[in-house]
């Protein structure tokens, strides 16, 4: 077999996870206009350097999948001609100079497909450590008052916490900066037993959308969060913090065996988180679909081979308003190519 093309390692991907029905479960009526709209995305790479596709689908209510497109690694004359990504060749030019200089660094597209027709795609930016690029990655996408309301953001923030990623929701309502960190283990348990230092971190950055039955659900999400934790907020222009805060956890598991035996095993860490959301009625049985999709392997090739591989990464947990919403599910989908 020859070396096959990018965009077919996307549609195959994308096969697998709507296979034995759950693409209706789980995706709806996008999961169409996913196929038609990603190929645009994807087309810029090659197979050896396919961007993380985080396939987006929320734990109750309607089905609908968004997508999350992040490059590693993309060469500075790539374009991207889908229309949701128009004016952005300057952003695609500099991450590949940034990425070469810092490969840590990585950046791309979050993609709405809920409503049609589609919005333009929100553009993300993560420097980990390198929190100083913020600024300037603003300014190449001719957005510097997001870069000062990232700085301003990182000021308030207390000793211990600092931003890390962002994304920038131009055709969402308000046109909000949503901001990420990270807390580790040790951090998140801290908080568990006493939650003073999150609070703390509510009130320095303006965050007034919280009441103690919100705080004590925080404590018992992060209770169950094994691994890397991620918080949010929504900045707007106007440099207000929104009302909605939000947990990411991610469980980082990407073996078959030791993610069954996670999510499969009612001991395991991750059956007792999904417990969690289903007994607050933020998700349904849905999740055990996305579940379904979990799988790694290979193609060979005359030469070399083509791995293939899907995990749930990410669950998320939001408050607006005070308010528990649907949780959300992120599968992780990859391919790439291993040399003979």
């Amino acid at each position: 077999m020859g070396m096959i093309s990018n965009n077919t390692a996307l549609q195959m991907l994308l096969i697998h996870a709507a296979s034995a029905s759950r693409g209706e479960a789980l995706f709806g009526d996008s999961l169409e206009r996913v196929k038609n709209i990603l190929p645009d995305f994807v087309a810029p790479v090659d197979l050896k350097n396919f961007p993380d596709l985080y396939l987006e689908f929320p734990l109750l209510g309607d089905p609908f999948l968004d997508v999350e497109v992040l490059y590693s690694n993309i060469p500075e004359d790539a374009r991207i001609s889908s229309p949701l990504a128009a004016g952005t060749e300057q952003m695609i030019a500099w991450l590949a100079q940034t990425i070469n200089e810092y490969p840590e660094v990585c950046g791309g597209f979050e993609i709405d497909t809920k409503l049609s027709p589609q919005i333009t795609a929100a553009v993300h930016f993560q420097p980990w450590e390198h929190t100083e690029l913020a600024m300037e990655f603003c300014e190449i996408i001719g957005e510097p008052q997001y870069g000062q309301l990232y700085r301003k953001m990182a000021v308030r923030m207390p000793k211990g916490w600092k931003p890390s990623y962002f994304g920038l929701f131009k055709g969402r309502p308000g046109s909000p900066l949503r901001i990420g960190g990270y807390m580790n283990r040790k951090q998140a348990a801290s908080c568990v037993d006493e939650p003073l230092p999150l609070i703390r971190l509510f009130d320095a950055v303006g965050f007034t959308a919280y009441d103690e039955p919100m705080i004590r659900e925080i404590c018992s999400v992060l209770a169950v969060s094994p691994g890397y934790v991620d918080y949010q907020f929504d900045v707007y222009p106007d440099e207000a913090v929104g009302d909605s805060f939000a947990i990411d956890t991610s469980f980082a598991i990407q073996q078959p065996e030791a993610f069954m035996a996670a999510f499969y095993d009612r001991e395991g860490s991750g059956a007792k988180y999904l417990d969690l959301l289903q007994k607050w009625g933020i998700a349904d049985e849905r999740w055990r679909k996305g579940l379904e999709a979990v799988f790694a392997g290979a193609i060979s090739l005359k030469e070399g081979a083509v791995t293939f591989s899907m995990f749930p990464q990410w669950f998320k947990v939001r408050w607006t308003g005070k308010r528990l919403q649907p949780a959300k599910m992120y599968l992780l989908a990859k391919a790439g190519y291993i040399h003979p």
